[in-house]
């Protein structure tokens, strides 16, 4: 038993578990201007520049991806919704909720392409 409780608190451990990253979309298209908030409560922007292989410049990678850091603080206001300097950026997991609600095919008659702007109260079409 002893044993258990040891492995329950050590695998919980905010320095061994890891919490997953989000990265947040502000707006689509005509580009997808997206970032992610860092453990020091600042923004960072994705980019995928000829810089995006450089250590200094990418401070966080998420699947890969880089993200570079600025000096714009940001918090989560709600979940699935970010805010950073004036604007707000919504999760993926957020923007599908609304597509799979509200579907939109006047782009294309059977693609949905998600198109959309993030506001304090989540994506609007």
């Amino acid at each position: 038993m002893k044993r258990l409780i040891l492995a329950l608190l050590l695998f919980s451990s905010p320095l061994l578990a890891e919490e997953e990253r989000i990265y947040y979309v502000h707006k689509r298209p005509p580009s997808s201007y997206s970032g992610t908030i860092g453990d020091d409560g600042f923004f960072y922007y994705f980019t995928n520049s000829a810089d995006r292989f450089n250590d200094d410049i990418c401070k966080i990678r998420i699947d890969g991806a880089c993200f570079v850091k600025t000096d714009v603080p940001a918090k989560i206001v709600k979940k699935g919704i970010m805010k950073a300097g004036s604007l707000y950026w919504c999760s993926e997991e957020q923007i599908q909720a609304v597509n799979k609600a509200n579907p939109d095919f006047s782009y294309h008659r059977t693609i949905d392409f998600g198109y959309g702007k993030c506001t304090k109260d989540g994506w609007v079409r």
